[in-house]
């Protein structure tokens, strides 16, 4: 709901073509992921696969960002499912209408409580997550069906992004035209799978590492076919003519559901929108405190964040300061965000929750965060389609029969086109100029630099850690090893 209404603000009716497309980029970064994955297997995920390839430098640099994108998503998704879907639903269900300051603890909850279940360990998180995610995924898979049968506005121009000039001419211009906006769409096409690739910094936890494959692709698939099918019945349902309207709403898809298939419905699909939220959350912040007890076991990091729970055998002071920080990076930017759309701090806890104020500051704040999460998103993945290719290539491996012709297309070819696609993403959120996008990019690239800054202090001041970065193998047995002693 958040990343299709926000991608509707930029590519309008483009929005499902935008989700096709991030879908076959992410498909072909399953082919990256697997080729890394088959080589090493590491809690540092990304981390671990770029130093494998690419040497410490890369690897520290890749490893704070990795988590950098993961906070800032953590913080995102809150303020726009807790600030403005949950206010919406009650106001628009019940008639009830909440003061501006409420979504302040709404978001806390939304980050903190699933931090707690991160904390806890991953088969508890497991057993919660499989069974709300498969009864949510049949639910908008069967309901979109639903309402794209009983749409009237059904067309492949959907999937043309040369057919709307006369609808929505005036609105692609200030932006840079169709391409331009379809671009931007992909912003939130795109980061919509961050969390995916969260099976590989459990490379250590599982009993075979082929699983981290399966999942992989089970992941892109799933995520990747329920969103494009569901952002194509929001268009249609709402009615590809008017989605200039469709992100000026607080609630556009719960009235799309409630329009086609009641109340009850409309009410489902928020009830699984708040569970996604929940969810996301925690598979997050489980990626980025494992890559940062891994970084802290090395020394790139605080030891502080390299401990274990001895019940729960999962990195939890590492977890416990994702959610800290999450906290802390969504409430300040809705601020900061805010004031800068013209909405003062005091219109943000006085008005209405469900107002034109809030509404307009907590969308903003939430483009923001997706957009400085792309930054981290996109440089983990050029990183790694770097590495597989740098890996092959220095394997120098003999290929016979069909993986002759497989291994330039597996190794070289894929990680390069999917690279060029995130380019072109990266591209059209810098120019034209578009707020808050442009500004979140800025500060993607101040991260970005404070890593590498910070990577060369690790390299002047802590060689021995700078040496090993990334090649630290598996947290359970470390921490039965440390038991033992």
């Amino acid at each position: 709901m958040a990343f299709i209404t926000s991608a509707a603000a930029f590519a309008f009716v483009l929005t499902p073509l935008a989700f096709l497309l991030a879908m076959l980029t992410m498909f072909i970064e399953v082919n990256t992921l697997y080729h890394l994955s088959k080589r090493h297997a590491s809690a540092g995920g990304y981390y671990g696969y770029v130093a494998t390839a690419l040497g410490p430098f890369a690897a520290i640099v890749t490893g704070l960002m990795y988590p950098v994108y993961q906070i800032v998503s953590t913080a995102a998704i809150p303020v726009y499912v807790a600030g403005i879907v949950l206010p919406g639903v009650l106001s628009y269900f019940f008639g009830i209408n909440l003061p501006g300051w409420i979504w302040i603890p709404f978001i806390l909850t939304f980050i903190l409580v699933p931090v707690l279940l991160a904390m806890i360990g991953i088969r508890p998180q497991m057993k919660y997550i499989r069974y709300a995610a498969i009864t949510e995924i049949a639910f908008l898979a069967v309901t979109s069906l639903i309402i794209i049968a009983e749409s009237k506005d059904n067309t492949l121009n959907i999937f043309n992004p040369f057919a709307w000039n006369s609808v929505y001419g005036s609105q692609y211009s200030p932006i840079g035209g169709p391409i331009a906006g379809l671009g931007l769409g992909m912003i939130f096409g795109l980061t919509s799978f961050i969390g995916y690739g969260g099976s590989a910094p459990l490379g250590e936890e599982v009993k075979r590492s082929r699983d981290i494959t399966k999942a992989l692709m089970l992941g892109v698939t799933v995520v990747g076919v329920v969103l494009t099918e569901v952002s194509y019945a929001l268009t249609v349902g709402w009615g590809v003519n008017d989605m200039a309207s469709f992100a000026n709403n607080n609630i556009p898809g719960i009235i799309v559901y409630s329009r086609f298939l009641g109340i009850a419905g409309g009410m489902l699909l928020a009830l699984f929108a708040f569970n996604s939220a929940f969810s996301d959350s925690v598979a997050m912040q489980s990626n980025a405190g494992r890559v940062y007890f891994a970084m802290g076991r090395e020394g790139i990091l605080p030891k502080f964040f390299s401990y274990v729970h001895e019940r729960w055998v999962t990195p939890s002071k590492s977890l416990l300061f994702i959610g800290v920080v999450s906290s802390a990076v969504a409430i300040l930017s809705a601020f900061i965000i805010g004031d800068m759309s013209g909405v003062s701090v005091s219109e943000m806890l006085t008005s209405p929750a469900t107002s034109s104020q809030v509404f307009t500051a907590l969308t903003n704040a939430f483009d923001f965060l997706t957009t400085i999460a792309l930054v981290g998103f996109i440089l983990a993945h050029f990183m790694n389609n770097t590495a597989v290719m740098v890996l092959y290539y220095r394997l120098k491996e003999r290929h016979t029969g069909v993986n002759k012709v497989l291994h330039p297309i597996q190794h070289y070819v894929l990680p390069a086109v999917a690279t060029v696609i995130f380019a072109f993403v990266l591209y059209e959120s810098i120019w034209p100029p578009v707020f808050p996008v442009t500004q979140a990019v800025g500060v993607g690239v101040a991260a970005l630099a404070f890593s590498i800054a910070y990577t060369f202090w690790i390299k002047r001041n802590k060689p021995d850690s700078y040496r090993v970065a990334g090649t630290s193998v598996n947290i359970v047995q470390e921490e039965m090893q440390e038991r033992s002693k």
